[in-house]
């Protein structure tokens, strides 16, 4: 074993250059690279070739100092490449699957990156879904592609495969009914799907075959120098972490992929347990333990799931030890930050040192997998047998979120979401695939995949006849499964309200409204919309939003009978206007019932005298009139000290009958603070929550709030958004029952998902397992992009 000087001196030696090096070695004169069309791995685009594996080789080839760009590189179809890797010498092969099968016919640098492998097939051909045994499929296979292997090792017969010698012929077999089902990549399948399939939104992955690494396969007498020279140039990419503290295999991952989910196999128990077995080692005997984390002993690493390991901190913030990347031992964390510019050592040095304890999100590597993957990570400070001062960290890799962008589409914004009884979920929004916005609705299975037998596989979008921009903006259940959906459509000179209602399998339910649709117009110009739904025990539907009158916008309730036709029996046959002195606009964004069914909205008014709108929270009684028991005649108002405009965008009712509302307010700095307010059941603030019955959650820029649930222990979460070095990212809060952050979950009781990219999360909703799911979007590449996150419930 090293001695502790030892092990040190080499490791900072390690850390002084920023590679290695390698000895300079002959480059075989007649070098052939050859690879294919493989996105996002490798692809033309533009007559330009780029990719993740693209990058990668082209900048190994400069660390080694050899003059080879990916000018120099063909792109063949798979077939042909591999035929001639395997018959020419000097010739190199990527990305490829190292399968046993491959093994002694190639020589291997790597990997480059993990690749899940899955069948394609198409929702509502008859052998689609019926059985969860592979031998029962058709399977289409690329001539060569480790795909086609993998499916027999999955248990298919070699006589089940078709085979196909391009993606192309693959994706037409499986539309025109030769093969069940397509065996390939599923990134890249994806592409390729929507590249060639005539009606690409139909496919979906259904089975998972294999999940494997990809390397660089060279021709096996190609120079063994040259093939470990490639091989050590790669892992240096992938280890070393320059000044800005990411390797730059992580920064070449972050260009063309998000940040991927891995599902949590960790537990926060776990990491506690490692961290503070750390402590008191390094409290008992300091050296001995910095050698043995160094080594990669258990339990600093733990054997059976490499993703479980610890890390230390001395007292000026340099990295003394590290079980799973001792390449940075010796280095000095602070100011450096992960791939998304969060400088996440920065917050566990300081937290150490105020809080003696905390957790910290971050993205980060994993070490037994290729890909960039959120991270929480528990940190202690303690005092070792040397009467120095350290801090231990250990972490757990998180399970996240689902990004989805429609076939061709530009811009796609989930708006709510609505959990089934059966854990499936609903998300409802806009997509964007022509001129102009529909409406989108996308139903998830509780694993995260869409729901082959809803619409067509899993999307159902909507279109009103003007070809104009409509919009979901609520989304919820009735007694009979059927889903119900409130919005606006324009209807070529103002938009008007819109509530559509589909059947369990997608299909608009032609018994409502008119052929499934209920259609209302203000009666002055301009824009009228549906924001919050709600349905009664009986099967009435209860709306709220905003309509133009001739003067302004007006805050109004809809109640529908279950046949979709406005209630006679409800407010003005059907519709409650909230009438109060003031010539400004009023809003209904929220609504809710409480146990008696009286419905509460909130939204947001301007009054008489005031310039800006108040929150505004109003009480109906069954028949639609306003409970005068609640407030001051039915209704309450809120205004912050910026004296708005101020709204109400979320409204709850506790078990026990008191009124949580969320929303956003102005500040004094001309941008908006996250607040959450709590009445009693007769409209009084709750002096108990917070700073009487007010909690404001005032980040570093600009925040609003959209969504809110209350879970089962009495907590609250709220969704929206919130600004971090400029950019407005997605964002979840949990403050407990009385109004105090939450600072068990996220960070202070606040989680962002920076990771993602710029965006926001509207709808928060709760499963019957106790799982939070958030949805949103973010923007990536000028692109907004449907955002769905999981958080399981012990993952906070």
């Amino acid at each position: 074993m090293h001695t502790k000087k030892t092990l040190l001196f080499v490791l900072l030696i390690l850390n002084i250059i920023p590679f290695i090096g390698i000895a300079a070695v002959p480059v075989p004169s007649d070098l052939l690279i050859l690879t294919e069309e493989y996105a996002p791995y490798n692809y033309l685009e533009d007559n330009q070739l780029k990719g993740i594996s693209v990058d990668i080789i082209e900048s190994a080839f400069q660390h080694m100092d050899l003059n080879i760009s990916r000018e120099s590189f063909h792109t063949r179809s798979w077939a042909e490449a591999y035929e001639t890797t395997l018959s020419r010498n000097n010739t190199l092969l990527f990305t490829t699957a190292r399968i046993p099968e491959r093994e002694s016919l190639f020589a291997w640098a790597g990997p480059l990156n993990t690749d899940k492998k899955v069948l394609f097939g198409v929702a509502g051909h008859d052998t689609h879904f019926t059985s969860a045994d592979i031998t029962s499929y058709r399977i289409a296979a690329i001539r060569n592609d480790s795909s086609l292997q993998l499916a027999i090792d999955a248990g298919a017969d070699p006589d089940q495969i078709i085979v196909a010698d391009t993606p192309e012929q693959a994706v037409a077999m499986v539309e025109n009914g030769t093969a069940d089902v397509w065996s390939y990549g599923e990134i890249a399948g994806r592409r390729m799907i929507n590249r060639y399939a005539e009606n690409p939104e139909l496919f979906t992955p259904f089975m998972e075959i294999a999940t494997v690494d990809e390397y660089i396969a060279f021709h096996p007498a190609t120079d063994p120098a040259f093939v470990s020279a490639v091989n050590q140039t790669i892992w240096e990419m992938r280890q070393i972490q320059p000044g800005s503290g990411v390797s730059e295999y992580a920064q070449i991952l972050y260009r063309y992929i998000p940040v991927e989910c891995h599902e949590a196999d960790i537990t926060p128990q776990m990491v506690t347990d490692l961290v503070n077995l750390t402590c008191d080692a390094i409290s008992t005997n300091t050296p001995d333990t910095i050698i043995r984390i160094n080594s990669g002993d258990a339990p600093y690493k733990d054997p059976d799931n490499p993703g479980l390991y610890v890390f230390v901190y001395d007292s000026t913030g340099t990295v003394v030890a590290h079980a799973a990347d001792p390449f940075l031992v010796g280095t000095t964390s602070l100011g450096k930050t992960d791939i998304t510019g969060k400088r996440y050592h920065d917050e566990i040095f300081s937290g150490a040192r105020a809080n003696g304890s905390g957790w910290v999100h971050y993205v980060y590597t994993h070490p037994a997998r290729n890909g960039i993957y959120p991270k929480k990570a528990y940190y202690r400070l303690v005092t070792g047998s040397d009467g120095q001062e350290y801090v231990v960290v250990s972490g757990r890799y998180m399970s996240c979120a689902y990004l989805w962008q429609s076939p061709g589409g530009e811009q796609d914004r989930s708006i709510e979401i609505e959990v089934l009884p059966d854990g499936n979920m609903v998300l409802c929004g806009t997509t964007n695939t022509s001129m102009q916005k529909d409406i989108l609705l996308l139903r998830y299975l509780p694993d995260g995949r869409r729901d082959p037998s809803f619409g067509k596989n899993g999307m159902v979008t909507w279109a009103g006849s003007a070809g104009k921009d409509d919009y979901a903006f609520g989304v919820v259940h009735d007694n009979e499964g059927r889903i119900l959906v409130a919005g606006r459509e324009h209807n070529g000179h103002d938009p008007d309200i819109l509530v559509l209602r589909y059947s369990p399998d997608g299909e608009l339910d032609m018994t409502f409204g008119e052929d499934g649709v209920f259609r209302y117009a203000g009666p002055g110009n301009g824009t009228d919309s549906a924001r919050g739904i709600v349905v009664q025990n009986d099967g009435n539907i209860l709306i709220t939003g905003e309509m133009n009158s001739s003067i302004h916008k007006e805050m109004i309730a809809i109640r529908l009978t279950p046949d979709g036709v406005p209630d006679p029996e409800f407010a003005d046959n059907g519709l409650f206007v909230l009438n109060i002195s003031g010539e400004g606009d009023r809003y209904g964004f929220g609504i809710a019932l409480d146990a008696e069914e009286h419905a509460v909205m909130t939204g947001g008014a301007v009054r008489k005298g005031d310039t800006n709108s108040s929150i505004v929270t109003v009480r109906l009684l069954k028949d639609g009139s306003l409970d005068e028991s609640f407030g001051i005649n039915g209704t309450v108002f809120y205004q912050g000290e910026a004296c708005g405009p101020d709204y109400g965008t979320w409204v709850s009712i506790t078990p026990d009958g008191e009124i949580l509302v969320t929303g956003a307010v102005a500040d004094q700095d001309g941008s908006y603070d996250i607040i959450l307010l709590k009445y009693t059941s007769q409209g009084v603030p709750d002096a108990a929550f917070g700073d009487g019955g007010i909690v404001i959650y005032h980040g570093p820029g600009y925040d609003y709030a959209w969504g809110q649930e209350i879970l089962n222990d009495g907590r609250i979460i709220i969704a929206g958004t919130t600004e971090v070095h400029g950019e407005r990212y997605p964002v979840l809060l949990r403050y407990t029952p009385d109004g105090r952050p939450d600072l068990s979950f996220g960070e202070h009781g606040v989680m962002t998902f920076e990771a993602f990219g710029s965006g926001l999360l509207y709808g928060v909703h709760l499963d019957n397992g106790g799982n939070i799911f958030a949805n949103g979007y973010i923007t990536k590449e000028g692109r907004e992009i449907s955002l769905f996150v999981k958080i399981h419930g012990d993952d906070t």
